[in-house]
Parts: C-alpha cells; structure tokens; sequence
C-alpha cells in the first residue's frame, strides 16, 4: 500500500510539471538585435545594407547582426548589387552563387 501511495504522488507530480506550459519569452528583455529583413519587404527601389558586411541587408533603422552597425542606404545604380531570387538577404557580386540554394544571383532591381 506504502508503494502505491508513493507511487501515485510521484505521477501526481510528474503530470503537474508536465502540464505546465512554457511561458513565451518577452521580446523586450531580448538583448538581440533586430534580425535583418529582405529587402522586398520594404520597397523596392531601398537597399539597406551593412558597410562592413555587405551580404546583411535589411530595411531601415535596422543593424547588422553581426558587428551592430546601423545598416545604410545602398544605390544599386552605383554598385553592382546582386541577389538570390530565393534568399534575398544573400547577396554579392555578379557570377556568385548563394551558398544556400546553389542559384546564381540576379542584379537588385531598382
């Protein structure tokens, strides 16, 4: 009876911790910055991209993930720009391919 009983509180309790949902974690104490976006998300003549990290793009008032700098305005006029269809925040020079799909990069359209 003394098994039964332990027995019965051990699964008592083991339900209780397993019922328990996980609280969604509050975006405004993530210490992350904002993940760069494509940049079709935003229009498609700005290109927003990190002076020192040319292949994060992203929109305005974003920072690169990887050195934290604001990225800036990029003229795809004055510079060769080229982008996966598939993955635009891939980007390059003409002839690259994206690493991620093979697919060769096609110029940013202004």
């Amino acid at each position: 009876m003394k098994k039964t009983g332990i027995f019965i509180v051990f699964a008592m309790l083991v339900l209780a911790a397993c019922s328990q949902k996980n609280p969604a974690p509050d975006s405004s104490k993530n210490d992350a910055p904002a993940q760069a976006q494509p940049a079709a998300a935003t229009t498609p003549e700005a290109v927003y991209a990190c002076p020192m990290h040319p292949e994060v793009t992203g929109k305005e008032g974003d920072k690169c993930p990887k050195c934290k700098m604001d990225l800036v305005l990029v003229d795809p006029a004055a510079s060769d720009v080229y982008a996966c269809p598939m993955h635009p925040e891939v980007t390059g020079k003409e002839g690259d391919k994206c690493p991620k799909c093979k697919m060769d990069l096609e110029p940013v359209k202004k």
